[in-house]
């Protein structure tokens, strides 16, 4: 089994549940409250280590009790932590996720310690990715650490995973060292100014990006389910039916699940169906990472993707 190293942010999410999203000025009575360990980065780790995947973590903390909490999560989902990094000069960075009864979310997160990771950081941890075999990457954490990762991991000839999560400029000249670009149709959209409205509309943003130099781009749909491109392939994926609860952390948990497949070298339509059924367990429960799936959670998902 090949081994993952996800560089990337770690967060802690305060999750409060409402019946409907207060209008701007208003004041409104929630339904609950909860504390979890979060960050793109840290949930999509956990994502392909809670499927069995042997997973490495480079990221920073602060040095304070939310940092403690997330070394502690780090250790119980067997994820190797020692390059998750103490910052004594800023907080551990916190997101604030609000839910209403149809499960969608609005998110405010303050990023705190995963802005001070530093290239000299990734520099200094050169080896982990020199032994690693796959590297996920999303955008929560500075834009050079990320393009240093991305061109130590090519120099090695990584599989590269960038998930291009919060979305924001990305420089083209990277495109073509990318193995894997996997997007949503938010994210889509404002990187190819393209409106994505169904299936061809996707389809349209994904060939622009292809264009641009990625090898393989994966654009995920929401309950749409996702689609498959490169220069000699499309496909759609159908979704799966579930009753949505938080939709938090499905993005995270299909690319955990994506890097957990490719780590067993299995065929991309077995990872990606394997993938929509992992988003589709994580909306079934609240918290980022206390809903992602073991894998006997995805195989007594009764839904079958189609």
């Amino acid at each position: 089994m090949k081994k993952i190293l996800v560089v990337g942010s770690l967060m802690t999410d305060f999750v409060f549940r409402t019946s409907k999203m207060p209008s701007t000025g208003e004041t409104f009575i929630g339904e609950q409250y909860e504390k979890y360990t979060g960050g793109k980065g840290a949930n999509q780790a956990v994502a392909a280590a809670r499927l069995g995947g042997e997973v490495t973590m480079i990221g920073k903390l602060g040095n304070d009790e939310f940092g403690k909490e997330h070394i502690e999560s780090l250790k119980k989902e067997r994820i190797a932590h020692q390059s998750v990094l103490l910052d004594d000069t800023s907080r551990t960075g916190v997101g604030n996720v609000t839910i209403d009864s149809d499960g969608n979310n609005k998110i405010i997160v303050v990023p705190g310690a995963n802005l001070e990771l530093k290239t000299v950081d990734i520099t200094n941890h050169k080896k982990l990715i020199k032994d690693a075999d796959i590297v996920v990457l999303q955008l929560e954490v500075p834009m050079d650490v990320v393009y240093r990762c991305i061109n130590i991991a090519y120099d090695y000839n990584k599989i590269i995973i960038v998930n291009p999560a919060p979305a924001q400029y990305f420089d083209q000249d990277l495109a073509k060292k990318v193995d894997y670009f996997i997007p949503n149709e938010v994210e889509s959209s404002l990187l190819t100014d393209k409106t994505i409205n169904n299936i061809e509309d996707a389809k349209d943003a994904a060939d622009i990006l292809i264009n641009t130099g990625y090898k393989n781009v994966i654009i995920t749909l929401g309950d749409a389910g996702a689609i498959f491109v490169n220069k000699n392939q499309f496909k759609y994926f159908n979704s799966i039916k579930v009753n949505p609860v938080d939709t938090t952390a499905a993005g995270d948990s299909f690319i955990g699940t994506l890097a957990y497949g490719l780590s067993r070298n299995w065929n991309i339509d077995q990872i990606i169906e394997s993938a929509i059924k992992a988003s589709g367990c994580t909306v079934t429960k609240l918290g980022a990472q206390p809903s992602l799936p073991t894998w006997r959670d995805i195989e007594n998902l009764k839904e079958i993707v189609k």
